[in-house]
């Protein structure tokens, strides 16, 4: 699984409305197209659906042993300390480490959405902080029209389509709202890849521990 490390330099690092970056290309197409082949169909049993009313028709697959070789060989090299230190230079974050869970296979078809979100600030288990997320999107062909376009910031003000070869990388706090709330129209099915990344406890203060907080509009 390759990479084109120099598209992770801190000049896409945007700051509003929240630190970021969208990347086109930063893997091979070839080798993202071959993870998507590996997505199982809607009604396989591997798939656990989310049933919160803020996660309409989400499926995920977080267990590696699901999971085919193209997917584990993008979560080793995602996982390797050479890619880490190349999101430490993308985000001035120090201390990195990579972990699974809520991560792996996401797949979102009709009527699904996930509404406007922080993400829990501390590890369920280790209490170490959650500091970025990565989404890889899978989608050959999208349009927003369709819904499943992916918002950043309280007030919506980045879209981003998701398709294939796009990535996407921000910081967690309590100000990086995310989600795609309009709800999916039609036969789609949207389709990513999701990572996450902590440092040590007491690296930073993220304030009192807390799950999912979703926006009510």
């Amino acid at each position: 699984m390759k990479y084109n490390s120099d598209l992770l330099q801190p000049a896409h690092w945007k700051t509003e409305p929240f630190p970021h970056a969208v990347i086109d290309g930063l893997w091979d197409y070839e080798d993202l197209r071959r993870v998507s082949l590996e997505f199982p169909l809607p009604s396989d049993p591997r798939w656990q659906t989310y049933a919160d009313p803020e996660e309409v028709g989400k499926k995920a697959i977080d267990n590696p042993s699901h999971w085919g070789p193209q997917t584990l060989s993008l979560f080793e090299v995602t996982g390797k300390q050479m890619f880490i230190n190349d999101l430490s230079h993308l985000t001035g974050i120090k201390g990195l480490t990579g972990d699974t869970i809520g991560g792996g296979l996401h797949e979102t078809g009709r009527g699904g959405k996930l509404g406007m979100h922080v993400d829990f600030n501390y590890h369920p288990l280790s209490n170490w902080v959650r500091r970025l997320n990565m989404l890889v999107f899978l989608n050959r062909d999208w349009a927003c029209e369709w819904g499943g376009c992916l918002y950043l910031g309280e007030q919506r003000e980045v879209q981003v389509t998701p398709l294939l070869n796009r990535t996407v990388i921000f910081e967690c706090s309590n100000e990086s709202w995310h989600g795609h709330p309009h709800p999916i129209e039609g036969e789609h099915l949207r389709r990513s890849i999701a990572m996450y990344y902590y440092t040590e406890p007491g690296s930073v203060d993220l304030g009192e521990a807390h799950t999912t907080i979703y926006r009510r509009d």
